[in-house]
């Protein structure tokens, strides 16, 4: 489908802070195609490879590993440099695999890992049942999974295998569950879950205690 209208790029004052690039290098930036990530807490696959993971020297190095097929995100080959990508993302260029994490800073940065990673974990956001009683979740990068065994509940994290798609684990979101943040100013900080109190939870982190939304955190 034709995108019309759409602008390719955006000035770099707009770009989200938590993407942390040369203020002065470029006047702008390119701009991410609508994805499964929310805009302001993704970027596009060649930021990636050009500004956070700093594998491809210039927008020229990274349309060459996208172009050339070496690029795969969670497991599937992608050639479209725009794609979005963000928070837990599988990125694998050639034998490198890199996961898309947050700094200390709360910004967005690769964790990188010579050996295959063959799974990640996912935010439930959402949950529905569909014709035979089966439990679908949908997920916080915007996919949609069943739950053959119906454990996880709304706001549980899940392990998924990027193979097959299957869930290995479900992490129940509970008081005394070590979390992280992703979403919001708090983004990047880790802590206990001390209470939760409807759609609400107090986390102890390193800062202090703060009150953060249950969807804003994923169990670890």
């Amino acid at each position: 489908m034709a995108r019309h209208g759409e602008s390719k790029h955006f000035k770099r004052s707009v770009v989200t802070d938590l993407l942390v690039i040369p203020r002065k290098k470029y006047k702008y930036y390119i701009r991410q195609y609508p994805g499964k990530h929310n805009r302001k807490y993704s970027m596009s696959l060649l930021a990636f490879l050009r500004d956070v993971a700093k594998i491809a020297k210039n927008a020229k190095e990274a349309r060459y590993l996208i172009k050339g097929g070496f690029v795969k995100v969670d497991g599937k080959q992608v050639k479209e440099e725009k794609y979005s990508v963000g928070f837990n993302d599988i990125i694998q260029v050639k034998d490198d695999y890199f996961t898309i994490s947050f700094s200390k800073k709360g910004t967005l940065d690769a964790s990188r890992s010579e050996k295959e990673v063959l799974s990640k974990s996912l935010k439930v956001v959402s949950k529905m049942f569909v014709k035979g009683g089966k439990a679908v979740l949908g997920l916080s990068d915007g996919t949609n999974v069943t739950d053959p065994d119906n454990k996880a509940q709304i706001d549980d994290s899940v392990i998924l295998q990027l193979k097959d798609r299957k869930i290995e684990k479900v992490i129940p979101f509970e008081q005394g569950r070590e979390v992280l943040i992703f979403i919001g100013k708090n983004a990047g900080k880790k802590g206990k879950v001390l209470e939760i109190e409807g759609d609400t939870a107090i986390v102890e982190t390193e800062d202090g205690k703060i009150s953060v939304k249950a969807g804003s955190c994923i169990s670890v």
